[in-house]
């Protein structure tokens, strides 16, 4: 299975490496070009644009700064995602945007996992951070090992939303 990665920063540069690492064929994007450098140097592809990346993946990956940002990609990658593949959501994002963006892509034909992440940008780096998912069973268990290569503790906690209710009680704790 082929994944795109979007977004870079300081969880996903670190979520992406262990892709990588992993043996995960990979094709990584950020809005700053200069971030993909270490991806590359261990494997990863490289594309110009969300919508070039998602032509060539199963699979996006989008770890972003805000919904507004995740909204903004999903316009951008919809299109060129064939119906059938998948958008799995790392970012940290409320339940109703998990609603609205599910709806849109299930439009599109494709399907939707939230997973966002919990433990800090060390853990992310170590490969130990804890992913929670929401979505479909069968979807999750498509994408397990491209989870667990990223993550310690994979937990799914049943379907779109509830890892968003989960996450948003974690950062309140």
């Amino acid at each position: 299975m082929r994944y795109g990665f979007v977004g870079l920063g300081h969880l996903g540069g670190h979520l992406a490496a262990s892709l990588v690492r992993a043996g995960f064929a990979t094709i990584v994007h950020d809005l700053d070009p200069a971030r993909s450098d270490p991806l590359l140097a261990v494997g990863a592809d490289w594309a110009a644009t969300p919508s070039a990346l998602a032509a060539a993946v199963d699979a996006v990956i989008t770890c972003l700064p805000s919904p507004k940002a995740s909204g903004a990609v999903l316009d951008a990658i919809l299109p060129a995602l064939r119906p059938g593949t998948a958008w799995i959501e790392m970012s940290t994002i409320g339940p109703d945007e998990v609603a609205t963006f599910a709806a849109c892509a299930a439009a599109h034909g494709i399907a939707m996992l939230e997973a966002p992440v919990t433990g800090g940008v060390h853990r992310a780096a170590a490969g130990e951070i804890t992913i929670l998912v929401g979505g479909d069973e069968a979807l999750f268990r498509a994408h397990e090992p491209a989870l667990q290569a990223m993550g310690g503790e994979i937990i799914h906690m049943g379907p779109l939303g509830s890892a968003a209710v989960i996450k948003v009680i974690t950062n309140m704790l």
